[in-house]
């Protein structure tokens, strides 16, 4: 339960054709190809990510040739190097989608600034970023490292190996693992979590029975699918997240706007909390037995467990508002407790 609890605090040769692309339908929605027009042509990718970086800190130097950029970043320097690894239409909307490789370089090797991903950019119309997808490659403290890329018929294929940093194992003890990413039915996939995880059965990822915003993505450690999703109404707000492969990894936030922050007051907004989420959400059969624990139960510093059930409750109260927090794992797999055997897909 070790990585599930820190992750739930805490928490992807370009082929040109001359005729159309045929149209094909996504799990979210049916999409018209669009020409592809000369602005479309003449478009830079790299340099639209590159001036991002930038914004508006001062950069050391821009070079737009070899798409790097340098900061003092008050004498911890580091560099911003892009480069592309793919770019095809992976939605079929007609429109030249990307696979970006990020690369950052500080000093030692080992700080904040030293870092590399895997980015899958869905454009959109008038060169407009529609989707964004990140696959970390290596940070200091990251769980695995991928390298060994390569691209080659809508796969993205590469090896991910154990970061002694994280699992402090001698070199020669550290595992690896293929992996291979493909974007299909509107999100970038991580095959074997297809093939092998449950939660990939589950075909509509909805949390919220109405939601405002609803994202999905790709988790940046163990490649499974997530879900994001948030909720609005007059003086209350609510997210939700939803991964895991078996095992299903939930994080619930609601706030209140109040001006009483009283002890009864929490106690009301936190019963109030939950009768929303068993009420509103497609969990309810686990959130109705979190509902009933805490009505003969006061919140506390560990863990409560029911069943397969491991859930805890958080509370904060600032100016103005009460804010509760709500971490659920359902333990359907017990081998998959921690990154790597999630990553590994165990069972």
């Amino acid at each position: 339960m070790k990585y599930i609890v820190i992750a739930a605090l805490v928490l992807f040769s370009c082929k040109k054709e001359n005729h159309k692309p045929e149209v094909k339908k996504d799990s979210l929605e049916a999409v018209k190809p669009v020409p592809n027009t000369q602005a479309q042509k003449d478009f830079d990718i790299l340099k639209t990510l590159l001036d991002e970086e930038v914004k508006s800190e001062k950069p050391k130097e821009i070079d737009y040739k070899n798409y790097t950029v340098s900061f003092k970043n008050d004498e911890d320097p580091y560099s911003v190097t892009l480069q592309k690894i793919a770019s095809e239409d992976f939605n079929n909307d007609g429109i030249t989608d990307y696979i970006i490789e990020r690369n950052s370089e500080g000093m030692l090797g080992g700080n904040s600034n030293t870092n590399s991903e895997i980015l899958y950019i869905i454009m959109g119309k008038d060169n407009k970023i529609s989707q964004r997808h990140e696959i970390l490659e290596y940070a200091p403290f990251s769980y695995n490292i991928i390298n060994g890329l390569s691209y080659e018929n809508g796969k993205l294929k590469a090896a991910a190996t154990q970061n002694y940093r994280s699992y402090s194992k001698p070199a020669d003890s550290l595992e690896s693992t293929e992996l291979s990413f493909v974007y299909k039915d509107g999100n970038v996939y991580e095959e074997s979590y297809l093939t092998s995880c449950n939660l990939a059965k589950w075909k509509d990822k909805k949390i919220f029975k109405s939601a405002s915003e609803h994202k999905r993505s790709i988790d940046i450690h163990n490649y499974t699918e997530t879900v994001e999703e948030k909720y609005t109404s007059d003086k209350f707000e609510a997210t939700a997240e939803i991964s895991g492969c078996d095992n299903l990894v939930a994080v619930f936030e609601g706030t209140y706007k109040t001006t009483d922050l009283s002890s009864k007051s929490i106690v009301e907004k936190r019963k109030q909390f939950l009768d929303f989420l068993v009420k509103n959400t497609n969990l309810q059969k686990d959130l109705s037995t979190i509902q009933t624990y805490y009505l003969t139960h006061q919140p506390s510093e560990e863990y409560a467990e029911t069943g397969n059930l491991y859930f805890k409750i958080f509370t904060t109260k600032d100016k103005g508002k009460i804010e509760f927090r709500l971490v659920m794992n359902t333990t359907e797999n017990p081998k998959q407790n921690e990154n790597w055997e999630i990553t590994t897909r165990a069972k």
